[in-house]
């Protein structure tokens, strides 16, 4: 008969984990198969847990059981502030999926600082800043010429230019992640709270064109110091997101070089306000960005109607708009260079190679199983 050990544990701790992760009693206790009136026992400090289920809250709640044997309720980073556009009474509330979201992304950023310290390369901390009383199309005209993105229009591959802008905003001391974001209508996320400021960018489901557009976004969020959970609507009262989304547009779409579009001067001069959407498609294929974006940046020019605007953004911006009906099974290696990028991976199987690690060390910084490791390996050299 197994024997049933209880484990001597800080009840706030385990209250802690559970209320860290936005979990109620019930949702907690049904996951981690206990009785609702047990888990208050175990929160209330009335009776020790048994190591069976310290285990299935350590799974329940994505904490080590070291974690939840520690004397006290550790400190931790507060979320950054919510800029959805939602019922007042859902701001500050997050599913689960998108704490461990942002708690995934803090966690590979002290990775990708180790794995740079350890091979010696200097991490110099993020000083450039902005305020946003100053204009953002001229803020964004600055950085578009140090970034150079004109030289990533070459790119007809809308995938290789994602890569080349998440490089290029790397380039200046961010870390950039494309994490799984599936709940609370977010596109993506900034922390500014960390050594190397963190964008966080939606997975999968998202098109290409949005993700850049958001990556742009975010980083106006860590210009101006101010991190935030967003969902970039163009419906938002905040001063900030408007900020963020017209810092981004000029970014992608700088105005003097949208007005000069052969395509855009016919219209002008024939005072059609009405785009046929192979226009808009044509026109945001060769700015990196999906037809809405240029049509609000039309709307900000005056050669567009907020009428037409208004009509097109509800019938385009639908989540199924532009999704691939193309339904791929898992592919582990695919995955985590998306998740981390490949200045991270790269850095890993560097450290490897030179012995610095490990294969097993290896396998936990790249977050996959041994028998995937070559297969990350090869499709990284691809």
């Amino acid at each position: 008969m197994k024997e049933n050990i209880n484990i001597a544990v800080n009840h706030d701790v385990l209250k802690w984990a559970r209320n860290a992760l936005a979990l109620n009693l019930k949702s907690a206790a049904e996951k981690a198969s206990l009785s609702t009136k047990r888990l208050t026992q175990l929160e209330e400090g009335e009776k020790p847990p048994t190591l069976d289920e310290l285990k299935e809250l350590s799974k329940v709640y994505k904490r080590t059981i070291a974690t939840l044997l520690l004397t006290k309720p550790p400190k931790e980073k507060p979320l950054p502030t919510d800029r959805r556009t939602i019922e007042s009474k859902d701001i500050g509330f997050f599913h689960e999926k998108t704490i461990l979201a942002i708690r995934k992304a803090r966690a590979l950023v002290v990775s990708l600082v180790e794995l740079k310290q350890d091979a010696g390369i200097a991490i110099p901390k993020f000083q450039y800043k902005a305020s946003i009383e100053e204009d953002a199309r001229s803020i964004a005209n600055k950085f578009r010429k140090e970034l150079n993105l004109d030289e990533i229009r070459q790119f007809e591959n809308i995938n290789f230019a994602l890569e080349a802008y998440i490089e290029k905003v790397e380039s200046l001391g961010v870390a950039v992640f494309q994490l799984s974001l599936t709940q609370d209508q977010l596109r993506g996320f900034s922390l500014v709270d960390e050594f190397v400021p963190i964008i966080g960018i939606k997975g999968g489901g998202e098109q290409a064109t949005a993700k850049i557009f958001t990556i742009f976004h975010e980083f106006g969020h860590i210009l101006l110091n101010d991190g935030g959970l967003c969902d970039l609507s163009e419906k938002t009262n905040q001063q900030i997101e408007k900020w963020c989304n017209a810092f981004a547009a000029e970014m992608l779409i700088p105005t003097f070089e949208l007005l000069k579009m052969n395509r855009v001067i016919e219209q002008k001069t024939t005072g059609e306000k009405i785009w046929a959407k192979k226009d808009l498609i044509e026109l945001g294929n060769h700015f990196h960005v999906g037809p809405l974006a240029i049509l609000r940046s039309l709307l900000e020019n005056d050669l567009t109607t907020s009428a037409f605007y208004n009509d097109r953004h509800k019938a385009w911006n639908k989540p199924s708009f532009g999704r691939s009906k193309i339904h791929e099974g898992r592919n582990p290696a695919k995955e985590t260079i998306k998740e981390k990028g490949k200045t991270y991976i790269s850095l890993a199987f560097s450290a490897f190679d030179q012995n610095r690690i490990d294969l097993k060390d290896l396998s936990d910084f790249l977050g996959v199983r041994l028998v995937n490791i070559s297969k990350t390996r090869q499709l990284l050299n691809s």
